[in-house]
């Protein structure tokens, strides 16, 4: 007499032998393709290569160098009490800085530009609620100053020119420090 289950388990597990069996067998044959083998054919004309990258105007970098050494006597020597100071070129979309955070307080900045006859500097902290923003238009050749009230926090500086005139080697900068 048979037990519980009896020969059923046996016969279920020869059953399952038989097919991992005939599936290795048959994932184990081989198929002739009668499609025909793709000729390749030869190359076509190829496009002609891109133009080189422009490269960079000696004369404008040294232009520029000469606005930025301007820029630096003009400005005078930084200040040692120094919070946040950055320049750069102010031609296309102008010089950007930035200031991890800064504590909350009133504070002098003076800003200038040598190459074109007027820029601005915008001082904004646009993560708290309205958002701040303090504009110093200058006339180039000249230092102006503004004081500024800041929250604790982020701060953002944009130069800018603020003219057509040509001048793709003008520079701005700019320093803040606590005010008096």
């Amino acid at each position: 007499m048979a037990t519980l289950g009896g020969e059923r388990p046996v016969a279920g597990t020869v059953l399952l032998l038989v097919m991992a069996g005939a599936g290795m067998a048959i994932s184990g044959c081989e198929y002739a393709d009668n499609s025909p083998v793709p000729v390749t054919e030869p190359p076509s004309a190829s496009r002609t290569a891109p133009p080189p990258p422009p490269t960079a105007d000696p004369g404008l970098a040294e232009a520029q160098a000469r606005n930025q050494s301007q820029l630096e006597v003009l400005l005078g020597s930084k200040p040692g009490n120094l919070v946040f100071a950055s320049s750069g070129g102010i031609s296309g979309s102008g010089f950007r800085g930035s200031l991890a955070g800064i504590p909350k307080g009133t504070y002098t900045v003076t800003a200038a530009c040598i190459g074109v006859s007027s820029a601005s500097l915008s001082i904004t902290q646009p993560d708290h609620r309205g958002g701040t923003e303090h504009t110093l238009p200058m006339e180039c050749g000249a230092k102006a100053s503004l004081k500024v009230a800041l929250e604790a926090g982020p701060v953002f500086a944009q130069g800018n020119r603020m003219t057509t005139d040509p001048g793709a080697a003008a520079v701005a900068g700019f320093w803040m420090v606590p005010a008096p």
